[in-house]
Order: structure tokens, then sequence, then C-alpha cells
């Protein structure tokens, strides 16, 4: 039965509702689960895809009296069907740096003070908060939708501390510093586009068009936990299959790295097989510090050609459309605003506000203005006697 089958509207009250056969009990009694009173269809379906999800994955709805670790993998294991495998690793690693504190405790009584105690405690061990956002988010999430709670609990406040940014020098230095290294063409083409790690990495020989003089984005490599197995999947969001148009110095170099078959993979190690992500930040930033820039991975680059870009006057799509992203999350996190522009947009506004053709009286001196004052005084006075 389909979702639209199995939501009903009720022709009295006009709301929805549905029946669900969750299968047979421990005493192998049938148990059914039926809920009503929605106003809407939608959100009878999203209650409905959540039980089926708990029945599919053999786990009981969790009750208030079970332990916060317990309700947090339930959560985990009733979407682990629709979430990728790195995604389930990020969500249990997350989990695990609460459950020292809460994990034993009761749902029904877990407060907000215990959950802000516990972030208290997490930042004082340097877990940056970030990182102590997104399990806030996480956390009230598991339980709106396991128990049906709101935590309440304030989330961490947003990080004091900006991202660091190379400059374009350190990032000339750093062009300079790889020229004689083996991967050379990597770098160039992060460096000249600001390419993903994993998109590099999954790079195909059929992707580039030496004629055309263009190289498309289809894929990029995951790597599912540390130490785990890398995989091929689509890239980060539909904004990240995109065609992009090569300088011809890197075209020239990508050349003979794709004039093989198309199913092989763009830069590979010494026996073949495709670069592993993580490794590929290792290298980099061993390569940065050789260089004597400094080491905060290659995904900083993005921010580079995005804030570089933007300053060139290139419009938000037109960056957005070169590094994949969504332009709304472009101007939130890959913008920086240099003290250069700073400068720059004071004077122009300065310029702007206080136009040539406006020109500012000169003061006038007392002598002047008792002049102009005294007549009027005058004739107010005559005319108060008449």
């Amino acid at each position: 039965m389909s979702d639209t089958e199995a939501i009903v509207q009720d022709p009295v009250t006009a709301l929805f509702g549905f029946r669900l056969e969750m299968g047979r009990d421990h005493e192998g009694i049938r148990v059914q689960a039926r809920r009503s009173g929605f106003t809407t269809a939608k959100a009878a379906k999203i209650e409905y895809g959540q039980l089926c999800r708990q029945r599919d994955a053999q786990h009981p709805k969790p009750r208030l009296s079970d332990s916060v670790q317990s309700v947090c993998e339930g959560w985990v294991l009733s979407r682990e069907q629709e979430l990728e495998p790195n995604t389930v690793y990020g969500y249990r690693w997350l989990f695990g740096l609460i459950y020292p504190y809460v994990g034993g405790v009761r749902a029904g009584r877990l407060s907000a003070r215990m959950v802000e105690r516990a972030y208290r405690e997490l930042e004082g061990c340097g877990y940056s908060r970030t990182t102590l956002r997104t399990l806030n988010l996480v956390l009230a999430k598991a339980f709106a939708e396991q128990v049906g709670r709101t935590l309440g609990a304030r989330k961490p406040r947003e990080s004091d501390k900006e991202r660091p940014v190379w400059s374009l020098d350190e990032a000339r230095r750093f062009g300079d510093h790889v020229a004689d290294d083996r991967l050379y063409p990597l770098w160039r083409l992060l460096l000249v586009t600001g390419l993903r790690r994993g998109e590099l990495c999954g790079l195909r020989c059929g992707d580039l068009e030496p004629l055309q003089g263009t190289l498309t984005v289809r894929r990029q490599l995951v790597v599912e936990d540390p130490g785990g197995r890398v995989r091929v999947k689509p890239p980060k969001s539909h904004n990240g299959i995109r065609t992009l148009v090569l300088d011809p110095v890197t075209l020239e170099l990508l050349g003979p790295l794709a004039a093989g078959p198309p199913s092989r993979y763009v830069f590979a190690g010494r026996w073949g097989q495709p670069i592993r992500p993580d490794n590929l930040t290792d290298r980099f930033n061993l390569l940065a510090a050789a260089a004597k820039v400094r080491p905060i991975g290659p995904h900083q680059v993005r921010h580079l050609i995005a804030s570089t870009l933007l300053d060139a006057g290139y419009g938000v799509h037109e960056v957005a459309e070169r590094l994949g992203h969504d332009p709304t999350t472009l101007m939130r996190y890959y913008t920086r605003v240099s003290a250069a522009r700073r400068l720059q947009a004071s004077d122009r506004i300065a310029k702007l506000m206080t136009a040539s053709e406006i020109q500012p009286r000169p003061p006038r001196n007392w002598a002047d203005c008792t002049t102009h004052l005294l007549p009027d005084v005058s004739r107010s006075v005559e005319n108060r006697t008449r």
C-alpha cells in the first residue's frame, strides 16, 4: 500500500489519519499503529514514514523510561536505510560525545540544564562550538522524532573564531613550491578551480574534453569513516554537477594524464588506485608546511577563490556556479571581506554621499548673523507695540 492510499480523511472532522500494521510482538500478538487528528495530509505522511522505518528496522518505538543512549541509537537505526553511510557514522560519533554525561539518564528525566552542562564540559575538553551546535541539532531532532519531546536546551553560541584562509601570496608561494611535485597538475587544478578534495580524487579521464577545454564534475570519492573504505557517490548537492572551463596551461598539464580509457582515474597512486581524500589532505598539509605557508587543508582554497572572484567584480551566481554551491550558502560561509576592500568601500561611499556639486556653506561669523537678524527683531517689536 502506498502512502497516498494509507492516508485517509475523516469526512466529519476533515482531519487526516492512518492505520499501519506493525507486525507481531514477542508474544505473537498483532500490533497496529493508529494515528489521527492531522490537519494536513503531509503531516500524516511524515508520521507514517517514521513508523514505517521503525517497523522495517524491527525496532519498537522507544518510551520515556528508556535511556538517552537507547533513544539516540534507535533513531539512527530507524534512519539508517535512508542515510549515507558516512552520515550514519557522523551521527553516531556525535552522540558518542554526549553519552558519558547523559547517556544513562532516562529520556523522560533529561532536562535542558543537563544538556547545557554537558555542552560546557565538552567545550572545556576542546570541542568546537560548531561541533556542539551540530550535536544539539541532531539530538533535538532525535528526541522530537522518537519520543515527541522538546529538550528546550539553548544551543551553543556560534564560534568567535574566523576560519583561517590563505592570502593570494600564500597561494602563489605554495604553487611555486609544488611545481616539481609528482601531483603538480592536481595542485594547480585545485588552485584555479577550488574543487573539493573528493571531486579531485573522483575525476576520470572521460570527464576532460580537450577540444572544448572543459572539465565536467560528475562524482566524488568519500571516506565512510577513518580507516574505512572509499566509496563513489554523486557530488555533495545538485549544484555540484557542473562543467568548468579551464585555462590553457592547466589544460595542457591535464592532457597527458587524461589520455587513457574514460573509466580510469586522472589522479592515481603509484599502484594505479585512486587517491584517498584523507591522504590528499595529509599530503597537502605537508607540502604547505614545507612551503612555509599555513597548513590549513585544501578546502580553504575554495574560500580564497570565492572572495577573490567577488572582489574582482564577478557576480554571486557566477562564483557559485564555478564552485558548485548554492548562492545563499556561498554568501554565508565562503566570503571574506578584506581590509583593502573595507577601505575602498569607505572611500567610495564618502565620495558618493558628498558629491562635488553639493558644496557645503562656509560658516558665517557672529557679526554677519547679527546684521541679518537685527532688522527682523526690530520689525517684530514694532508689530507687537501696534
